[in-house]
């Protein structure tokens, strides 16, 4: 294996087999660890050469990355989608291990604020989908700006909202891709109309007219699109929008669970305690009176 190590901008780099790879140096703050996410740095303002996409080489990151394109422009790579025209106000995202380039092109240079960052929370925020390597759509406002202020600052309660700013940015940028790519589905406006009636039970035929689906495709596309079956999701909908009624109104167990269409509340009652882990009655007075009973109440997701 060819592998030569060097250090340039205190930024470490491993060349294996002719291939760059981005090193994570240094090691996780103790706070960082706590929390489980760590900013290892951000930059502001910086510039590289035009047309610098033409001569950056195919790379891999040890770490996350986030570019915010604030002037000139540029192209990005990825192996799965091949070349990106980029302008000002993309967001380029890339994961530990993906491959890539970008940089300036079409006689621009790239100017960027980026971060990299890395730790267990970023790892369930790939794993759930919120996070993967690509391009987003951005406007032009600085919003590492303000994380950059706070992470400069050592005090506790600043790192601290520093790691919160920027998952929030990354949850941010997540529903903008998602807004962008995946139109309005015949899915998207059927769970709309679940939650418009709340009080129906809906057969399956019923959910496939709804779509225009046969009653499989419409199981399968729910499932895709859910990640659950479709009376599965109708009735954690209603279990879900019971248990915060029961918290937001004067409304009886057996009030409550005619809205949802339950028309025996003994019913309701073992549904809700095989969902929820208690019964409707101890739910509603344990969180009102601001005590478990000696249980922990845990909405599982």
């Amino acid at each position: 294996m060819d592998k030569s190590e060097f250090l340039s901008q205190k930024i470490s780099y491993t060349v294996q087999n002719g291939q760059l790879i981005h090193k994570l140096i240094g090691k996780m703050p103790l706070l960082q660890q706590k929390y489980g996410f760590w900013i290892i740095n951000i930059s502001i303002n910086c510039k590289t050469a035009i047309n610098g996409y033409n001569t950056c080489p195919v790379r891999k990151f040890e770490f996350y990355s986030l570019s915010h394109l604030t002037d000139g422009g540029g192209k990005l790579w990825l192996p799965d989608i091949g070349e990106t025209q980029l302008k000002v106000g993309d967001w380029v995202l890339i994961c530990p291990g993906d491959m890539n380039r970008y940089g300036g092109a079409d006689g621009l240079p790239y100017i960027e604020d980026s971060v990299r960052f890395c730790g267990p929370v970023a790892d369930s925020l790939r794993d759930a989908g919120v996070i993967k390597s690509g391009v987003i759509s951005g406007s032009s406002c600085r919003q590492l700006l303000s994380i950059h202020e706070l992470s400069c600052d050592p005090r506790e309660n600043s790192q601290i909202n520093a790691n919160i700013s920027l998952q929030r940015l990354l949850v941010d940028l997540y529903n903008i891709r998602e807004r962008n790519n995946t139109p309005p589905s015949a899915i998207d406006q059927l769970i709309e109309e679940l939650k418009r009636r709340p009080d129906y039970w809906w057969t399956v035929s019923e959910l496939a007219e709804f779509c225009h689906l046969s009653t499989d495709q419409l199981r399968r596309n729910f499932l895709r699109h859910t990640g659950m079956l479709p009376k599965q999701y109708i009735e954690e909908l209603k279990i879900r929008q019971a248990a915060a009624l029961l918290l937001d109104s004067r409304l009886t167990v057996t009030e409550v669970a005619a809205k949802f269409g339950y028309l025996d509340p003994y019913h309701f009652s073992r549904r809700f305690k095989q969902r929820i882990g208690v019964s409707p009655e101890k739910y509603r007075n344990a969180y009102i009176l601001g005590q478990a009973d000696g249980h922990t109440l845990t909405l599982e997701k």
